[in-house]
């Protein structure tokens, strides 16, 4: 992927991909999160933000995550914990996005006390902890019951912001709506630099799942024109909701990290969602127990749509929605020195290599 990650784009590139080629000289990788003077000044930015709020810190700063595209550190003050984020090229869009749901009081996410959109950085008062460390064990989200609860609630703030779409893309936020699925799986798929990124293992899988994603480019194009007709509006689209990122505490759930987030298709979502539940749990991917969790997030649309054909949507976008998961790997290693990127270059290939084989499952017409 080019560092603008304009692939299948008509036109010019979106705002977050000019945005990132213009700040090329900002640091991005894991070395870079790690440089005593880079910490140094977000340090200090931060704690000018604190200070100009009325906060102070009272011990030690701690960086308890480093990933290739992003890096967070604990702040911990007198008034409570806080959380600052820099984001790597790929996912920069996250603050700008942060910034707007404040602006827009959007519900059931961290408003944000301080945002530098141009370099990714934000800083976040603490939610409390994550549903997936409610139980000791760490299994706190393996509980279906609290996924039938938590998300209609989702679903609710997807409603509430699907008329700014426009608004969305407009600020730099990935335009990946059903329309435009088409040309940013032919930038995928054309994408060697994708497929090397596969474990020695994968490869002939790749090759047959490369070759399949060619041949039936008029099938997913069909797909994808099925999917923009279906009459559920384009919206906000996490990109990334399991149980890390869904925070549970004492003035309710609080939706975050939202580096992967697109405008896309709203039930895009049930791609990540069922396929971490599944996962973590055991249960049947595309089985009795999932499909009440898919009921109980769509029940939001049923002013649009019959809970029959709200099925069938649901089914299109999740297997569409492996195109969206693939996109955002790439977009997280945007930018990334090779050396830095490690286990995580296959994720791309990965997701096509599953969206392959779910295409297989599905007769198109």
């Amino acid at each position: 992927m080019g560092r603008t990650s304009c692939a299948g784009s008509s036109g010019s590139c979106s705002a977050a991909g000019r945005a990132a080629e213009s700040l090329s000289a900002t640091p991005t990788g894991s070395s870079a999160w790690t440089d005593p003077a880079w910490r140094d000044e977000i340090l200090a930015w931060a704690s000018a933000a604190l200070e100009a709020a009325g906060h102070r810190l009272v011990g030690a700063v701690e960086q308890p995550h480093v990933r290739p595209w992003s890096t967070v550190f604990r702040m911990p003050t007198d008034s409570g914990t806080f959380w600052r984020k820099a984001a790597g090229f790929g996912p920069r869009h996250e603050a700008v996005l942060l910034e707007l749901f404040a602006a827009w009081r959007t519900s059931h996410v961290l408003w944000p006390l301080a945002v530098d959109a141009a370099r990714g950085w934000m800083l976040l008062p603490d939610g409390g902890p994550r549903l997936r460390d409610l139980a000791p064990d760490g299994r706190g989200d393996h509980d279906l019951e609290s996924w039938i609860r938590l998300l209609p609630v989702y679903a609710g703030l997807q409603r509430s912001v699907e008329d700014r779409a426009e608004d969305l893309v407009a600020a730099g936020v990935p335009d990946e709506r059903p329309e435009r699925l088409e040309g940013i799986l032919d930038g995928l798929v054309g994408a060697d630099t994708i497929w090397a990124g596969l474990d020695a293992d994968e490869i002939e899988q790749a090759a047959v799942a490369r070759e399949v994603l060619r041949r039936r480019r008029d099938d997913i194009a069909a797909l994808a024109a099925d999917l923009a007709s279906s009459g559920i509006r384009p919206s906000i689209e996490h990109g990334d909701l399991h149980g890390d990122n869904i925070l549970v505490g004492p003035d309710g759930v609080r939706f975050y990290d939202w580096g992967d987030a697109t405008v896309a298709h709203p039930f895009g979502t049930l791609t990540t969602t069922l396929s971490s539940i599944a996962h973590h749990t055991g249960v049947e991917r595309d089985g009795a127990e999932l499909a009440r969790l898919r009921d109980a997030y769509t029940e939001a649309w049923t002013d649009v749509l019959p809970r029959s054909a709200l099925v069938e949507v649901a089914s299109l976008a999740t297997d569409l929605g492996h195109i969206g998961k693939s996109s955002a790997w790439a977009r997280a290693i945007d930018g990334v020195e090779p050396a830095a990127i490690g286990e995580y270059g296959g994720g791309a290939g990965g997701w096509l290599i599953d969206f392959a084989d779910r295409l297989g499952r599905r007769v198109t017409r």
